[in-house]
């Protein structure tokens, strides 16, 4: 692994990292909201060993330094950066706000994006009606004001490892029961690096919002959907939209599994799966 420094739209400086193989086909991945390009760890291992694969922190998150305000475009640029580093065309893969992002990226018809995996995006959640339809309603107002509460305090990781580990799982349980105890540290860092005023733009919809779902992919997509009795953001009905603006679409569904299928014990080794599938399908 090797850690760089990817400077995005008004100099923002973007925490970065590679991995494997430098100028074999290129993979960047994308985290969710909340989260950092630690959540990548157990995928890197298996790809590095056949791509250069790179991961980023967005803006605000793990890393990388906090803006002054935090939308869709600023996201965007986050990622049209990290492309601009790579400097060649790459598979980009992204879960939730990061799916969110490689779509607008296939939307754009980018030049340096070949083809882009969507896990669980929540790319029809702009819509108030929607959100209110999911688990993010009551989980982001709630993590928000607990991440604002310990970060007051300057709370040590532990605080933070309880709080991830103990929540109630829309899986059933808590997280610590789908979660391994990496990942958990994992979100924990994550929680206690990232600027809380994140949370703002998400949840007031400003962020999803922004996205035109009626504008077509122009470059091959994969969607994995979560199972909506289990906390997914790509909800039944969304994948009928999605295929009516999208005809080629594959949609991929994960039956009993909640909204990060890459980091969820029961169902990451499928995710490498087809992951690695379409990875193999889509590299130049």
């Amino acid at each position: 692994m090797t850690d760089v420094r990817v400077i995005s739209s008004g100099g923002l400086k973007l925490a970065g990292s590679t991995f494997g193989q430098h100028n074999r086909n290129a993979i960047l991945l994308l985290h969710g909201h909340s989260n950092s390009r630690d959540t990548w760890e157990e995928l890197v291992a298996k790809l590095g060993i056949a791509f250069e694969v790179w991961a980023i922190d967005f803006r605000g998150h793990g890393d990388s330094e906090h803006a002054a305000s935090y939308d869709l475009a600023g996201y965007v640029a986050d990622a049209e950066a990290a492309l601009a580093a790579i400097g060649r065309p790459a598979i980009v893969v992204g879960h939730s706000l990061g799916a969110c992002v490689a779509g607008r990226l296939a939307q754009d018809r980018h030049q340096l994006v070949q083809s882009v995996f969507l896990e669980d995006p929540p790319w029809y959640l702009g819509s108030r009606t929607e959100w209110d339809r999911t688990a993010f309603a009551t989980i982001f107002p709630a993590s928000a004001a607990k991440q604002a509460e310990l970060q007051r305090r300057n709370a040590p990781i532990a605080d933070y490892l309880e709080f991830i580990s103990n929540a109630p799982s829309p899986m059933g349980g808590q997280n610590s029961d789908h979660f391994s105890f990496r990942q958990l540290y994992s979100h924990a860092s994550a929680l206690q690096r990232q600027d809380n005023h994140c949370w703002a733009s998400v949840t007031g919809g400003t962020v999803l919002a922004a996205i035109d779902v009626d504008r077509p992919f122009a470059r091959p997509a994969t969607i994995l959907r979560s199972d909506p009795n289990c906390g997914a953001a790509f909800l039944h009905e969304h994948e009928a939209r999605m295929r009516h603006t999208n005809p080629d679409v594959t949609v991929l569904y994960y039956e009993g599994c909640g909204h990060g299928p890459h980091r969820t014990m029961s169902y990451d080794a499928r995710f490498h799966h087809d992951l690695l599938g379409f990875v193999r399908a889509y590299a130049m």
